[in-house]
């Protein structure tokens, strides 16, 4: 299933990136790597957490800083850690260095607007790729509106990070009543500095936070670069996908019978689809929101396995049906075949809750 291809850099993040996380507030949070001067602001416990929020989704976009940022995802056996060096000019330029894991030392990455250029020094190569920034995702409020329609806002403290006084706000599932997620935020700037995403269970699946930080808009345009050095090859990368919120002209143009999840957890809507086609594989991704998660629904009938790259999915069971997943953080990766069809899961969910969702696909 060529749509959630793994790559050797990200494994399942990168295929995640695509499907899951480039959407909507959670993406936003997440891009506390993009964001010119800093402007003061006065946060107290009396202020409306929600109002906070959609202030630092905006604030990428005028904050220009230097700093070191570390994100560590857990998985239920072991814990993945990335560090990278970030320098970030307003309003969309970004030059992200790999400090760790040591496989990815070295290697950086250059953000232009929506243009982004990975830069690999082991193997002299530069992937030229497009995708929409995830603050110009929030441009509408769309994301936002169902993120607070779905999630309640509360303060939680104070705490300083990266040497900076931050506000905490935590997102409370307002059909669960479970927390997902908690962001500490700049009194002064808005930036969010820390963020921690927490699994049904409660238990933390990933974290984010600067070790660093220093605001500046004296950052040389040096930094971000993108000319071809001498010997490297230049690639050109998979671009952006075209989702259309006409769902049935999508699948019209799917060329087979397509299914649907009949049970989604409460607040999912089916938000797009779109039909890709991918090492000549033609596949109708259907992607499905509550505001701050996502779920992904690929399928196609070209009995096309995904590819997990490096990665070894485990086996899991389930209506007489042999399937296999990954677990990365947050996201969870599942894929099976019936009726035909070969299918994959991807959501910011817990393996049991995923299986749940798969076995209402095909009644």
């Amino acid at each position: 299933m060529g749509a959630t291809a793994v790559s050797r850099r990200r494994p399942l993040a990168m295929a995640c990136a695509k499907v899951a996380r480039g959407l909507f507030a959670l993406a936003a949070f997440a891009a506390v790597t993009c964001g010119e001067g800093v402007r003061a602001a006065n946060i107290a416990p009396s202020d409306d957490p929600t109002a906070l929020l959609r202030e630092s989704l905006l604030a990428p976009r005028t904050v220009s800083y230097i700093g070191q940022l570390e994100t560590v995802r857990f998985s239920s056996n072991r814990a993945m850690a990335t560090i990278v060096k970030v320098e970030h000019r307003a309003p969309s330029l970004t030059r992200r260095w790999f400090v760790a894991p040591e496989a990815l030392y070295g290697d950086y990455v250059i953000t232009r607007g929506t243009a982004n250029y990975q830069f690999d020094t082991k193997h002299q190569t530069l992937t030229v790729s497009r995708a929409m920034l995830p603050d110009d995702q929030l441009a509408s409020a769309t994301g936002f509106n169902a993120m607070t329609e779905n999630y309640r806002a509360i303060y939680d403290g104070t705490e300083t990070v990266a040497g900076h006084s931050t506000m905490s706000v935590v997102l409370i599932n307002r059909f669960t009543g479970e927390r997902a997620m908690r962001v500490w935020i700049d009194r002064g700037t808005h930036l969010v500095l820390k963020r921690e995403e927490y699994h049904a269970n409660g238990s933390v699946a990933s974290q984010m936070r600067f070790e660093e930080l220093r605001y500046t808009g004296s950052i040389p345009d040096g930094l971000f670069a993108t000319q071809t050095p001498s010997g490297y090859a230049e690639v050109t990368g998979p671009g952006p996908a075209q989702p259309s919120t006409d769902v049935g002209e999508e699948i019209k143009d799917a060329g087979f019978s397509p299914y649907r999840p009949s049970d989604l957890p409460q607040g999912f809507d089916l938000k797009s689809a779109d039909v890709t086609t991918v090492n000549g594989v033609r596949t109708l991704h259907l992607l499905y929101t509550d505001g701050l998660r996502s779920i992904s629904l690929f399928e196609n009938d070209a009995n096309a396995a995904a590819d997990f790259g490096a990665l070894r999915p485990k086996t899991t069971h389930f209506e007489g049906h042999v399937a296999e997943y990954i677990e990365d953080g947050p996201t969870t990766l599942l894929t099976w075949k019936e009726h035909g069809l070969a299918f994959a899961l991807v959501g910011d969910l817990l393996l049991p809750e995923l299986v749940e969702i798969a076995q209402s696909v095909v009644p």
